[in-house]
């Protein structure tokens, strides 16, 4: 039998606003386990806060699993820096509270819907039978607020690995969104040139183009792409070891190394992988967790886009925030989206739809224009696309 053990434990500050007022502010700590094991090839999984039963019971789903399994890895960590802040050590209430003042004070004109922030510390640690024995601290920072100015509404979030966040150029950018936005008039359906801001690429890839380079839904059938397809003048980098970078890690979790590979250079290249996959796919450090109770799989860490040509926004629409990403097709690449925050020449756009498929998007890339910024897991500049069907 090979065994391995995972273990997560956070510890976090946060804040609630409701309607312009503090609603909440609270400390949360909570320490998880997750074991796995191998008998006969079967893996069988438990998590959960009591250590000594989830072996037992792990052992129990063994038996009777069809997930399969060769071994657990024994690999290195990476190392990566700026991704621990010391001074979250000293955090506290107090420094929050000064947080949501900063907040209060930087919207002047529009009304605070709802807003976040939250500062905490991550330890993980993996062990298992072969002599893996890692472990990794790491900080994180987020906040994200939604502003209402008449009819209109806008969105806005941010987030680093330091105790330092950008309140009030953030809630300055949502307070006009929202002030555009009660201003928006219908355009007629056509084809136009869009502007995706990196918080629309970032829903839109995310639910579209990074499902198809993920090795297992590859090895399923579950993927349009293979290796060679060519996705036009696109270069896509999946990196895990970027200096400060919101989803870097010095190892996955199941214990594989972080690596930096470059999925997509005008074709795909490779496909990230977990560790079950890499046997085909090769091992990439791409193992994750959506949580401590779930099982590892493929998924992306930070995901550079990028485009050698440049340009501008003029008389395209520029799309801020958009709805519906979740509902595209992920393996056809299909998609019908709302525009949430968009604007062309400088005024509000108002119920535009956004139709199309993401494999054709990307060939109808003419350049990007403005600075490079991290949402979540994407990194990327607003990119500019020709001719896309809106209604």
């Amino acid at each position: 039998m090979e065994w391995e053990l995972f273990s997560e434990k956070v510890v976090s500050f946060s804040a609630e606003i409701e309607a312009g007022k503090l609603k909440m502010l609270y400390k949360h700590e909570q320490k998880s386990y997750a074991v796995r094991v191998i008998e006969n090839g079967k893996l069988g999984f438990s998590a959960g806060k009591d250590l000594e039963k989830l072996m037992e019971e792990a052992r129990k789903m063994a038996r009777i699993s069809e997930e399969r399994l060769k071994s657990f890895p024994l690999e290195k960590a990476a190392k990566v820096d700026g991704i621990y802040d010391r001074r979250f050590e000293e955090l506290n209430r107090d420094f929050i509270r000064e947080e949501c003042e900063i907040l209060l004070s930087s919207v002047e004109k529009a009304k605070i819907a709802n807003a976040v922030i939250t500062h905490g510390i991550t330890e993980t640690s993996i062990k298992n039978s072969l002599g893996a024995d890692l472990f990794e601290k790491s900080t994180f920072s987020f906040f994200s607020l939604e502003t209402l100015y008449g009819e209109g509404n806008g969105y806005a979030q941010t987030a680093s690995r330091e105790l330092k966040l950008d309140i009030e150029g953030t809630a300055r950018y949502a307070e006009e969104l929202a002030i555009t936005a009660s201003k928006a008039e219908k355009i007629d359906p056509g084809y136009y040139d869009l502007v995706l801001m990196p918080y629309a690429i970032h829903q839109l890839f995310s639910h579209t183009l990074y499902p198809s380079l993920s090795a297992e839904n590859v090895a399923r059938g579950r993927s349009s792409v293979s290796k060679g397809t060519f996705l036009g003048e696109i270069r896509i980098i999946d990196d895990a070891t970027i200096s400060g970078g919101l989803f870097s890690y010095s190892f996955d979790d199941e214990g594989v190394m972080a690596r930096r590979k470059v999925l997509v250079d005008k074709s795909v290249l490779c496909f990230y992988s977990d560790w079950k996959n890499s046997d085909q796919f090769g091992a990439t450090g791409n193992g994750l967790r959506t949580s401590v109770d779930s099982y590892p799989m493929p998924l992306p860490s930070n995901v550079i886009i990028e485009f050698e040509g440049k340009t501008d926004e003029d008389s395209a629409i520029v799309v801020h925030s958009i709805i519906g990403a979740h509902t595209a097709n992920a393996i056809s690449g299909d998609f019908s989206v709302e525009c949430l925050n968009a604007e062309i020449d400088g005024k509000g756009v108002k119920g535009a739809m956004i139709y199309g498929n993401i494999f054709e998007l990307l060939k109808r890339i003419s350049g990007i224009c403005g600075k490079k910024e991290q949402v979540e897991n994407t990194i990327t500049s607003p990119i500019r696309f020709e001719s896309v069907r809106v209604v």
